[in-house]
């Protein structure tokens, strides 16, 4: 689905005005971790993300962002920018409400096609397999972070690898190997990459109290962190 943004001049209010579309939500973070980490550092500095649907630049164009080497030009076809020539142009997007995919943060995650089904793991003195379910009555906070250090409130991208964990206790996303079931346990899941978390598990058979398995695997559905 077309995502849109907007992007100001932070210096005045009648040049560098832009509608931006891209081709996915997945698209436009992904241009942005290749704007703010760019070797260009004029851009790296003068472009910022105030939130997804809104940026700011000053003394670098961020649309010259798809036409200099060593920035973003491989998003050409993929991210179109539309000037807006003066203040008396309105700039008008879709507003989009969703949770921003910022590293470290704490999210439930949700299924896209049925939004009231939530991962859920209940209390361990009900639940000594530490297996986590999909629930539509009750759900469960986990952060979400890219594996690594310094990662904090960087914006996450498919290709990452994150971990997820319990907010409240020192406890990983794991999977159990010879069931594919979700568990938690103080290791996480080695090679885990965000594009995983969106895509690779589904809920399997109903376990009991209208809970159903979380499984692990590559023909799974989408989520969407909330």
């Amino acid at each position: 689905m077309v995502f849109y943004a907007l992007v100001i001049n932070s210096a005045n209010e009648w040049n560098w005005r832009y509608v931006i579309a891209f081709a996915s939500r997945a698209v436009a973070d992904e241009w942005w971790r290749a704007v703010s980490t760019s070797t260009v550092s004029s851009f790296a500095i003068n472009i910022r993300r105030v939130n997804p649907q809104f940026y700011i630049h000053n003394v670098i164009d961020a649309a010259s962002s798809l036409t200099t080497t060593g920035v973003a030009t491989q998003f050409l076809g993929k991210v179109f920018f539309t000037a807006a020539h003066d203040t008396n142009d309105h700039m008008v997007i879709p507003s989009l409400d969703f949770a921003d995919h910022l590293s470290g943060n704490s999210f439930y995650i949700r299924s896209k096609a049925s939004p009231y089904q939530y991962w859920y793991y209940p209390p361990h003195a009900n639940n000594p397999t530490n297996a986590v379910y999909v629930s539509s009555t009750q759900r469960t906070r986990f952060h979400v972070r890219r594996a690594g250090s310094g990662t904090h409130g960087t914006v996450m991208i498919g290709s990452d690898g994150i971990v997820i964990t319990l907010t409240t206790a020192n406890l990983s996303i794991n999977v159990n190997d010879s069931t594919g079931q979700v568990i938690v346990s103080p290791a996480p899941k080695s090679g885990l990459k965000f594009s995983d978390l969106l895509s690779q598990f589904a809920a399997g058979s109903t376990f009991n109290q209208g809970l159903n398995e979380l499984l692990y695997t590559e023909d799974g559905e989408e989520w969407e962190l909330a």
